[in-house]
């Protein structure tokens, strides 16, 4: 949502000048935290389909599915956070949205943002069951310590040999 977003913004006002004034006017002053925020969501995202999607006991979804759910989710989120930045400027700026063109030209870049969150979510999930796959078949190494009977031997008569050569003397009980 955030990369749609940041595009729309660019091709919409092509010029530096207008672009910073666009964003400015429209509450965007946070951006750089939020393209941040946006890149640990997607890593975090990514790393958490790779290592617990193949462990779900839930049917999977279809790639369409995925797909709408993520394309409806990040234009709601979208049109929301929009909605938010312009009334916290003011009822003017609210006023202005529906006629901001970065606002329209973001829901088809939001289309293909959801195609490609669902081609990176399926390769997560890929990556991650072929880990657990040669992770389960791997044998375990055992860190057990393989010694030979007679150097179990050797090794008992010189432990044996050592504490008698230290130990204190009889001592005679009468």
């Amino acid at each position: 949502m955030v990369g749609a977003h940041t595009l729309a913004y660019r091709l919409a006002h092509a010029s530096s000048a207008s672009h910073d004034h666009a964003l400015e006017s429209a509450g965007h002053g946070y951006w750089d935290l939020a393209v941040l925020l946006g890149l640990a969501a997607l890593v975090i995202g990514v790393g958490v389909e790779m290592v617990f999607g193949p462990r779900r006991a839930e049917p999977r979804r279809t790639p369409v599915a995925t797909w709408v759910r993520l394309f409806a989710l990040q234009g709601l989120t979208f049109a929301a956070l929009e909605t938010l930045e312009r009334a916290l400027q003011g009822p003017e700026q609210l006023t202005r949205l529906l006629q901001e063109p970065a606002f329209w030209l973001a829901f088809p870049l939001l289309v293909l943002t959801a195609a490609l969150g669902c081609v990176l979510l399926l390769v997560a999930r890929k990556a991650g069951e072929t880990l657990a796959r040669h992770r389960r078949f791997r044998p375990a190494r055992s860190a057990t310590l393989r010694i030979r009977a007679h150097s179990v031997q050797a090794i008992s008569h010189v432990l044996v040999s050592i504490t008698r050569e230290r130990a204190p003397p009889r001592s005679l009980v009468c």
